[in-house]
């Protein structure tokens, strides 16, 4: 009778063992499958990239997809860098050198991550005056034909295109800030009126231009304020405006236009709302 019931507690455990590891690899995967990954990798990059220099970097386990993925550098080419998918049995599923390098994907992130981290240097400074949620900048991609086709609002379509980006070129990011630049600001403020709107937005320009952060286009919200302890914008009043440009952000019948582009985003939001009511 004890022999049988450790022979059980014996089958148990392995089981429980088992299990876990079975749990464990799914989540983290097994050293054998990350070593044959980076094995296959370093075979695979000598023979679709040669004489390229390419260096492994690291290797690491997607439990999502339950694949593995190796990270591949240049050490002369900062915008060079991919990765490589690779089965858990070795095989390699497919590799992003198409589109991060040749589609120059890697070249806009440096590119975009500059501009956005020179707008948080203002927004996010102590003397910024005003408070805010939601506040950031990018450089916007430039929109596709079919995208015009398609956009209601019809926005102005400007920005950076992909394909005529140069891999590795050292860019003046503020000059790129003038074409291409799109800041997003939500402000809180006691008073929301279109009048309040246009001061903020005339000095919100001013510091940008006194911090050489150009931009081309702003979507502004000026909410109500709202205390620590309160939801954003507690009563819903706000003045809301979308790809408001900057060369119209100037003192002469700003509010005109303000007013302008708020009643035809304000019409476009309830023509969607309509439109998912019919679904």
């Amino acid at each position: 009778m004890k022999k049988g019931m450790k022979v059980l507690a014996g089958g148990t455990a392995v089981i429980v063992i088992g299990g876990l590891l079975w749990f464990a690899n799914g989540f983290m995967g097994n050293p054998v499958s990350k070593a044959l990954a980076t094995y296959n990798t370093e075979k695979y990059i000598e023979a679709q990239y040669p004489n390229m220099g390419l260096e492994r970097e690291e290797t690491f386990y997607n439990f999502k997809g339950s694949n593995y993925y190796v990270r591949i550098q240049s050490p002369t080419s900062i915008d060079t860098h991919f990765s490589v998918q690779v089965s858990p049995l070795g095989k390699i599923e497919q590799d992003d050198y198409g589109n991060s390098v040749i589609g120059r994907w890697n070249t806009y992130s440096r590119i975009d991550e500059g501009y956005r981290s020179r707008v948080e240097a203002v927004f996010g400074s102590d003397d910024f005056p005003y408070e805010s949620d939601i506040d950031y900048g990018k450089l916007r991609g430039r929109m596709t034909t079919e995208e015009i086709e398609t956009d209601e609002l019809h926005y102005p379509n400007y920005g950076l295109i992909m394909e005529d980006l140069e891999l590795d070129r050292d860019y003046d990011i503020a000059e790129l800030g003038k074409t291409a630049g799109h800041i997003v600001l939500y402000v809180g403020d006691k008073e929301v009126s279109v009048k309040r709107a246009s001061e903020i937005l005339l000095d919100i320009k001013n510091i940008l231009d006194r911090e050489q952060v150009p931009f081309y286009a702003i979507d502004f919200v000026l909410e109500q304020y709202r205390e620590e302890d309160e939801k954003p914008n507690p009563n819903g009043e706000a003045v809301r405006i979308q790809e408001f440009l900057y060369s119209d952000i100037y003192e002469e019948d700003l509010e005109q236009r303000i007013m302008e582009n708020a009643a035809v985003l304000e019409a476009y939001y309830k023509e969607q709302d309509a439109k998912k009511m019919l679904k």
